[in-house]
Parts: structure tokens; C-alpha cells; sequence
């Protein structure tokens, strides 16, 4: 048995007899409870690492994300605050108009093994610093981060965590599709038409990465002194993005987006939508989508990707080692629903594993500043632009 195994199955074990804790804060008025949440946010785990330790450590290779595991590349950014912003808004990491954060942004692809000229979804999570506030992690009350998590389509495919897990079970066994569907014929057949539009038919498909609107999915809360409300958000590209041809290649996202930031910077509108009552906006239903007829997008702040290279394998290894989960955030954008309460458990188990498992405790800390990856300073670009999911370990 092999260092890495050995060290991979210990902190497998530890996980799943300590994660047997309350899912997350009080719930707020909008949220109701599902009994069960905590088991299933531990099988969910247990699932979910067993495919980790097949695909990588069984293998000796590099561990991967489970969710997102195609680094397509981080970016230095600045978040600046509307300085129009109303003050009924001004709360959490807005609570100063014209405020600017410096950012890390990581552009990912949710499939493995993929390249990025296979039909996927993409993700787009933001990593602000210096936001003052104790953090809802347990294990980081004092991170000075704060994350943003969105990918390019409007909701999550499965309304719950339950039938999340249903697509879990089937990825182990195609055979549970039999037991799943007959759980629930209509609603069960849906989440599956959900998961396969979410890669395959997800209209982003093709497009540059400075083309694409990313939304938050699920709800998160905005409570500030004047506001108590969830809400759900999105960035946009600022204005029209010239459309450009991809190479084909499987770094195809990376190599466009690294042309682009080597010519000009990039924008895109950070907007939030609002929950209204009576308008049929389901805050448990993680699969509900919030149409901008009934809830549209206010814009709240600007996010700036300046010129610059970082298509590196210091840069690309550095931005794989970082970790982006909905509860990296201070209590006034305290995720919402199900599917969030159960992600506060399972995104960070994961976490855990996979950084362990790859002995990384050096690289994968929580960064206090943008001066570690300003510091990445080699521009050697080898062994990344092959690297495949899972990747040999380099």
C-alpha cells in the first residue's frame, strides 16, 4: 500500500465518522427542513469519494475535483462595487458603494475526462479578498475570502439533495436508473432530462467564456439592516463580446481566453435577482428557475479581468489547488435550500480528501492575497496544456 492510498483511505475514514454534525445555521423563514439532510449529505460523501479513489488514488494519480474538475484556468480580477449602489442594498460585501476587491476567478469545465471542446457545463467561481466578517465554515471563521460560486445555466438539475443523490447512484450503477425512475416516474424523468441538458444541450456550448452569463443556481440570502431576502445571481459579460473562433483543441476555452486577456481586459455585470412572494419562486427547489419576468436582474457591482498570462503550469497547478464552496461566505449571503445545506457537508469533505490525498497541505491553505499568485512568475507552459482528467501526477 502506497503513502498516497494509505493516507487517502485515513482521511476517508475520519470524514465520515466526524462529519455527523448539524448541516448549517437555523434555517431561515424561507426554508423547511427535509429529515434526513445529514445522512444523506454523508452517504452523498461516501459515494462521491469512492469515484475519487477509483479515478485517482487506486490509479496513483493526481486527485481532481469531484465537482468541476476541468481547470480551464484562474484569473487575477477586480469586483468593484456600484458606487450608485441604493443603500437599502449596502450589506455584506456591498455594504460600501465603490468598493474594489481584488479577485482570483477560476473557469472550470464539469465533466472528467474532458477536454475543453467536449459540450459541458462551465463554471465560473469567484474568490473576493479582504471582506471582513466571520466566515460560516467552522474550520475558517477568520478567512479573509469570500466566494462566489456560479456556473453558465439558470438551475440545478435535481430540485433536492435526494434525487441528486439518485443521479450519484445511477453514475455507480446504471442499473438504479430502474429504481429511481420507478421512485418517481414523471419528476425523477425530468431530473435525468436536467443532467443531460446541462452538458449536452446547455446553449453556452461553442461559445468563448467571455460570452457566457454564469448564475448562482440556487438562492443565497442578502440581510443587511434594511434588506432580509434571498436572492440569486449572475455575471455577464458588460456589453457585446466579438465572437472569435475556437481552435478545436482540448484547451480550446483556455488558449481563447488567454488570447483575449493578452490583447485587452474582459467585463462582466455582477446582478442580482430578488425573491418576491406569490410569484412562484421556490427557494428549496433548487431545480426552479427564476425567469427574469418575474424576478429581474439589478445590477450590483463590476467584475474587471485585466491583460495578463496565465496560461502557466505554475499558475494553472496553483489555481487547482485552490478551494471555491457556497459556505466560504459571511452570514449576510448565507446559502439557502436543501441543496446548499447538504453542499456545506459535502463540499468541504471532498475538499479535505482530495488535498490530503495529494499531499498538498503547503499549496492548499486559504490564500490571504493575490500576492502568492502574483509571485508565479515562470511562464513555462508544458506539461499543463496535456493535462487530462485524471491526470498522472506531475
Amino acid at each position: 500500500m502506497n503513502l498516497k492510498f494509505a493516507r487517502a483511505l485515513g482521511v476517508l475514514g475520519s470524514v465520515l465518522c466526524t462529519a455527523n454534525v448539524a448541516l448549517a445555521l437555523p434555517l431561515t423563514q424561507w426554508e423547511t427542513y427535509v429529515p434526513g439532510e445529514e445522512q444523506e449529505a454523508l452517504d452523498t460523501t461516501k459515494d462521491l469519494m469512492g469515484f475519487m479513489k477509483k479515478d485517482y488514488t487506486d490509479q496513483d494519480k493526481r486527485m481532481f475535483r469531484d465537482a468541476h474538475p476541468r481547470g480551464i484556468g484562474c484569473v487575477a480580477a477586480k469586483f468593484t462595487v456600484n458606487s450608485d449602489l441604493g443603500k437599502i442594498y449596502q450589506t455584506g460585501v456591498f455594504a460600501k458603494p465603490g468598493k474594489s476587491y481584488d479577485a482570483i476567478i477560476r473557469f472550470s469545465g464539469s465533466l472528467g475526462p474532458a477536454g475543453d471542446n467536449v459540450t459541458d457545463a462551465r463554471g465560473m467561481s469567484i474568490k473576493l479578498f479582504d471582506v471582513p466578517g466571520t466566515k460560516l465554515l467552522e474550520d475558517q471563521p477568520n478567512a479573509v475570502t469570500h466566494d462566489f460560486i456560479q456556473i453558465n445555466a439558470p438551475t440545478f438539475p435535481a430540485p433536492n439533495a435526494h434525487d441528486f443523490a439518485g443521479l450519484v447512484k445511477i453514475k455507480a450503477n446504471p442499473a438504479y436508473i430502474v429504481r429511481f425512475l420507478a421512485e418517481s416516474p414523471i419528476g425523477h424523468a425530468l431530473v435525468l432530462k436536467n443532467a443531460l441538458a446541462l452538458a449536452g444541450r446547455n446553449p453556452n456550448n461553442g461559445k468563448s467564456l467571455a460570452q457566457m452569463q454564469f448564475f448562482s443556481m440556487s438562492p443565497y440570502l442578502l440581510k443587511g439592516d434594511a434588506i432580509n431576502t434571498p436572492i440569486k445571481f449572475s455575471s455577464r459579460p458588460c456589453g457585446p463580446v466579438a465572437a472569435g473562433e475556437l481552435n478545436g483543441s482540448e484547451t480550446e476555452l483556455r488558449d481563447d481566453l488567454q488570447e483575449r486577456l493578452s490583447k485587452s481586459s474582459l467585463c462582466f455585470k455582477f446582478a442580482l435577482q430578488f425573491f418576491t412572494p406569490g410569484r412562484g419562486l421556490e427557494v428549496e427547489d433548487a431545480s426552479d428557475n427564476w425567469t427574469t419576468d418575474k424576478a429581474p436582474f439589478i445590477d450590483f457591482a463590476e467584475i474587471t479581468i485585466p491583460q495578463q498570462n496565465f496560461r502557466t503550469d505554475q499558475k494553472l497547478r496553483y489555481c487547482d489547488a485552490l478551494s471555491f464552496q457556497p459556505w466560504h461566505a459571511i452570514a449576510q449571503h448565507q446559502p439557502l435550500g436543501n441543496i446548499n445545506r447538504v453542499r456545506k457537508i459535502v463540499y468541504e469533505a471532498i475538499s479535505n480528501y482530495r488535498h490530503k490525498a495529494n499531499m498538498e497541505a503547503g499549496l492548499y491553505a486559504e490564500p490571504v492575497s493575490l500576492a502568492p499568485w502574483n509571485a508565479l512568475t515562470d511562464p513555462t507552459y508544458s506539461v499543463w496544456k496535456d493535462v487530462k482528467i485524471p491526470a498522472a501526477s506531475h
